[in-house]
């Protein structure tokens, strides 16, 4: 064999154990590919009832609702949530092909603008709020209160829905499953499944979050810990034991919402610079309807 054929010969091994190598990550995605519903904001569309699913705006909600407000512990001032979103979930289930979210009712999510704090400290925890109600019969658009400053009052956005399949983004990958590729293997994948990693601007419910620093789930499970646990049986673990834990219940939570960037005419609510608002839940929690112990963070570049 001459030194040509040799090194071509080894070229072709390379290029063989690339396609392999790709082929098993493919098959492995695959297997984790979730629904997600993409959120369209269309802020030429008239919003035409109430009770449609909106982002801004004044909510659909009972007459004795009580506005969740938040103290922040940097100045200790008390701030009313920004209305973010409503989601009727009758519009909304032809497009939950997982069959994940309640069928009827409605879906409120509230966020402190003002603040912007960015989730991963457990008294932030009231900085976002999520509210379902099953049963709407006597709601009222209500009003937003007058402590709300201007610029934290998002104005009414028509939305409506696509369906897409998702995949865990690179950083999120290792919380699935412990097969080593590098990124560039990784994208390469993800483009071959459809996955547009241009893309930036994505609202959505379900399936996996966009990622702009570092995975979340990992921080949900702490801040859970820190919250509902305190000095718990499993903080005795060493911290070696406790990690691993963590990171193995991580894999319970789940993305329920993402906003990017609210435009309309000339306001902006922008959540950091250029970042989303992400809201998780636990399979858990999601299966029994329970919105109450919700983890979110934001990110930004």
């Amino acid at each position: 064999m001459g030194l040509f054929d040799f090194f071509k010969k080894k070229k072709n091994v390379k290029e063989e154990q690339v396609v392999a190598i790709n082929e098993k990550l493919k098959e492995i995605l695959e297997s984790l590919a979730r629904n997600e519903i993409l959120i369209k904001m269309d802020e030429l569309e008239e919003v035409v009832n109430p009770w449609s699913s909106k982002v801004g705006g004044r909510p659909f909600l009972p007459k004795s609702f009580v506005w969740p407000t938040f103290t922040y512990y940097g100045d200790g001032v008390t701030r009313p949530l920004s209305f973010i979103c409503q989601i009727n979930l009758e519009e909304l289930k032809e497009y939950d092909k997982d069959n994940l979210l309640p069928k009827k009712g409605m879906l409120y999510f509230f966020y402190e603008c003002e603040t912007l704090t960015w989730g991963f400290d457990p008294q932030d925890k009231e900085a976002t709020r999520v509210f379902y109600f099953a049963d709407t019969t006597d709601f009222v658009e209500l009003e937003l209160p007058v402590e709300l400053e201007e610029h934290n009052r998002i104005p009414e956005i028509a939305i409506s829905f696509e369906n897409r399949m998702a995949y865990p983004s690179y950083e999120e990958f290792h919380i699935y499953n412990d097969s080593e590729y590098d990124f560039e293997e990784y994208d390469a994948v993800l483009e071959d499944l459809g996955v547009d990693l241009e893309e930036e601007e994505v609202s959505k419910l379900l399936g996996y979050a966009n990622i702009i620093q570092d995975e979340m789930l990992t921080e949900c499970e702490r801040i859970s810990r820190d919250l509902y646990c305190g000095d718990s049986e499993s903080y005795q673990n060493t911290p070696e034991a406790l990690e691993k834990e963590i990171e193995q219940c991580a894999k319970e939570w789940v993305l329920l919402f993402q906003i990017d960037t609210i435009t309309k005419d000339d306001f902006e609510m922008m959540f950091g610079d250029c970042g989303k608002l992400y809201v998780y839940i636990k399979k858990t929690d999601l299966e029994n309807g329970n919105f109450n112990n919700i983890s979110f963070a934001v990110q930004c570049y």
